[in-house]
């Protein structure tokens, strides 16, 4: 079987054959009516011309005879005929139009969420830090930084306007064809010449705006830190607005000097174009001037053939519309080569793990990892073991690695040497999704969800969501259950101002919040525990209570806990000391102080600083 592909070659890949196939695929019904509306919406303007050119036509005679003459009937019977196409191209296009833009509504909602989908398809985050992926996801959500401009506004341009219009067009060549055969195709020719020159450049100045994605994505956190209310304190205690405006408006001018050239091709092609069109609209009209002034042609046939040469003129191309489907679909294959990037790899799925597991230890062996571009690795040769149900400390000055090992644990990152074993089996040949299940973490970059409390908390364990009483028990083990229940709308209550009813919390309050989140995914199940500098924005009372009730929270659980704040530290069962990606030192805190190594040095440095500080500064 022969494919479209080979007989139709590039263009049936093009982004806009590309979007048209998608969209027969996921609009159901809407692709054959509005196919059919294209063309009964074509054949009724031609009608139009010719029921009009009649009841021109028939004036004279009807003026003469009166209207119940002969002449005069044939008159009444134009004049319904085009009052009844006029009531119809009323209706029909607003009916197409209608369709088309459902129809774009929906190729958008189906790209969204699979851009959405391969975005999230990969159980790591090593994709999302690759420029490549950053401008593919840039492309994807900002139309290729021409607002507004998505896919599916390209395709109810491309049905409702340029289709729709170019239909018109041709039926109006046909009537042109009645007059002089070679006039309809030559001016449809010089007018096709036109919208192809036209539709090229556009075409290309596209293509340009498609290689400054990373100069868009530039502009875009300029635009952002101006903007956003996370970065207004630094930017007006700084003034660094002007600043900020200034970079904004560089960035942008480097993008358009970037697209100039291919701007300044297209007038000047555009331009040479319309002459071409101009010239042969000059000779046709010509000639229908000089056929009107002998009687070659009647009143009627002239009104019809102006009207046609009218029409056919739509063949010559749309510059805004043009612009449109030639920037909406640029996305399109951004959304493709995003999916190629995140596909999965092939071969079977992946075994969960036993559903005790960690039962034993997890145990990490000559693990190694490097950033994608960095010149040294964070981790090398480091080999630890973590035994079940207990709780370690990970302490190390700043860039040890110890965030990066907890990473690596929650497979957010696989190891580039060495293993990560989970009671003898290797985390690389485990399901990733059963194993980020058993894990609850608290990271030192926590989000903070402008969603209500209940969803803060209960994106730990969406499986039990709808269990109020287990969000209650992790909001109190947090500390946060008091808190919750006096905001406006209890749990329900938006935690973001810049909602109706919502309100905000004190870093100390969203600590507890993304503690009890983690707290929620152990209600869930979980049964590894991570926290990363979890009492980092409490004041001293908050992390004292912490502090206290440490081995409640951990019970049972496999815990690993990164904090600079010894007194934390020191509760834990054992604790490891990183340096240069590697583990120095291990053990208890006792066994750690009295081998009066580097975890001894740095507790001995903090805690000196509270001994030695005045009598006002302990007060």
């Amino acid at each position: 079987m022969i494919s479209p592909r080979k007989v139709l070659g590039d263009w049936w890949t093009t982004p806009q054959m590309r979007g048209l196939r998608m969209a027969a695929r996921v609009t159901g019904w809407r692709f054959p009516t509005v196919m059919a509306l294209l063309v009964v919406g074509a054949a009724l303007p031609a009608l139009e011309m010719v029921a009009l050119g009649a009841l021109i036509g028939y004036l004279p005679a009807t003026l003469k005879a009166g209207l119940s003459s002969a002449p005069g009937q044939k008159t009444l019977w134009a004049l319904s005929a085009w009052g009844g196409l006029m009531i119809l191209l009323q209706f029909a296009p607003r009916i197409r139009t209608a369709v088309a833009t459902t129809m774009g509504w929906r190729l958008d909602a189906h790209l969204r969420q699979r851009a959405m989908a391969a975005v999230n398809r990969p159980w790591g985050i090593e994709h999302l830090e690759d420029p490549k992926v950053a401008d593919l996801i840039s492309q994807v959500n900002s139309g290729i930084g021409v607002a507004g401009l998505t896919p599916g506004t390209a395709l109810t341009q491309l049905i409702g306007t340029r289709y729709a219009t170019t239909l018109t067009a041709f039926g109006a060549g046909v009537l042109l064809v009645g007059y002089h055969w070679w006039a309809a195709v030559a001016l449809a020719a010089a007018l096709m010449g036109s919208a192809a020159v036209s539709r090229r450049s556009y075409a290309k100045v596209a293509e340009t705006a498609l290689g400054q994605t990373a100069t868009v994505r530039r502009g875009q956190y300029f635009r952002d830190l101006a903007l956003t209310p996370a970065s207004a304190k630094d930017v007006r205690l700084m003034d660094l607005g002007g600043w900020i405006t200034e970079r904004l408006r560089g960035e942008w001018r480097g993008g358009l000097a970037a697209r100039r050239p291919a701007l300044v091709r297209t007038f000047q092609w555009t331009l040479a174009a319309s002459f071409g069109v101009m010239a042969m609209n000059a000779v046709i009209y010509g000639l229908l001037a000089t056929d009107a002034a002998s009687g070659a042609i009647g009143i009627g046939a002239l009104t019809v053939y102006i009207r046609a040469v009218m029409g056919l003129g739509a063949l010559g191309g749309m510059g805004p519309t043009d612009h449109i489907i030639a920037h909406g679909f640029l996305a399109l294959p951004a959304i493709l080569k995003l999916e190629a990037r995140t596909k999965p790899p092939e071969g079977p799925a992946l075994p969960p793990l036993p559903d005790a597991a960690p039962a034993k230890e997890i145990r990490f062996e000559g693990v190694g990892f490097t950033y994608a571009g960095a010149a040294q690795p964070v981790l090398k040769g480091l080999d630890l073991v973590i035994p079940a149900g207990t709780s370690m400390a990970l302490v190390g000055l700043n860039g040890a690695g110890k965030t990066t090992l907890v990473k690596l644990l929650a497979r957010l990152y696989d190891p580039t040497e060495g293993a990560i074993r989970v009671d003898g089996e290797d985390l690389k040949g485990v399901d990733p999704a059963d194993w980020q299940r058993r894990i609850a973490a608290i990271f030192q970059d926590f989000l903070r969800y402008g969603l209500p409390a209940r969803d803060n908390v209960g994106f730990g364990g969406l499986a039990i969501a709808h269990d109020q009483a287990a969000l209650d028990r992790a909001a109190a083990k947090a500390g946060v259950l008091e808190r919750i229940q006096a905001l406006p709308a209890g749990w329900d209550t938006p935690l973001m101002r810049q909602f109706k009813g919502g309100a905000d919390l004190s870093g100390g309050e969203w600590q507890r919040i993304a503690l009890a989140r983690a707290l929620f995914a152990v209600e869930a199940g979980a049964s590894v525990l991570i926290l990363d500098e979890p009492t980092a924005n409490l004041d001293v009372r908050a992390e004292a209570e912490l502090y206290d009730r440490f081995l409640d929270l951990t019970k049972g659980l496999t815990t690993l806990l990164i904090s600079h704040r010894f007194s934390t530290v020191r509760r834990a069962g054992r604790i490891c000391v990183l340096e240069g990606g590697k583990v120095i030192e291990l053990g208890s805190h006792d066994e750690l102080m009295a081998k009066g190594g580097r975890y001894a040095e740095m507790f001995t440095l903090q805690s000196q600083r509270f001994v030695d500080a005045p009598e006002d500064v302990k007060a």
